[in-house]
């Protein structure tokens, strides 16, 4: 059976991490099955209740089956073992598996670490939800106004602008 997988980082910004997911589910129909998330050791328990509690009401708005979270911890400047969990969730998922990474929260090299991992292990989509108004970071998907986000696929984006013949 195909499943879909989701493997994000969990920051100070849970709504950075609830909202991806929800214009995800809401505008592609990507559903996750199975949730990653790497979390900073040091992070506040508040910001990952958060996540906790709003990434099961977002799935169960889509979907009728509920949907198996997992947090896995790193330590936040440890660059070797950030890019190793990635690596690895990578490495053990079925090649018939859809998966998403999202880039959107976490520090600037979190994310750049995600997005090589994606691109370079052929992941099926790699997020980011943009925001153009900072006064939206900490709001609920729903209450912000369409012309202020874009969910951007940038797997798809650098396979369509991919220069021809490389």
């Amino acid at each position: 059976m195909t499943m879909k997988y989701w493997i994000t980082f969990i920051g100070s910004s849970p709504f950075a991490v609830i909202n991806t997911i929800w214009a995800a589910c809401k505008i592609d129909g990507f559903v996750p099955d199975k949730l990653i998330f790497l979390v900073n050791r040091d992070l506040w328990a508040g910001w990952i209740n958060d996540v906790k509690h709003w990434v099961p009401l977002v799935i169960s708005g889509y979907s009728s089956k509920s949907s198996e979270m997992v947090f896995h911890e790193v330590k936040e400047t440890d660059f070797s073992t950030i890019k190793n969990a990635y690596r690895n969730y990578m490495k053990n998922l079925s090649k018939e598996d859809e998966v998403a990474i999202d880039i959107t929260p976490g520090r600037k090299y979190m994310s750049a670490i995600a997005m090589e991992i994606g691109l370079s292990m052929n992941a099926d989509h790699v997020y980011y939800l943009h925001l153009t108004d900072r006064q939206y970071e900490n709001s609920p998907y729903p209450v912000i106004p369409v012309f202020r986000h874009t969910l951007i696929d940038l797997k798809k984006e650098f396979e369509e602008t991919a220069p021809r013949g490389l």
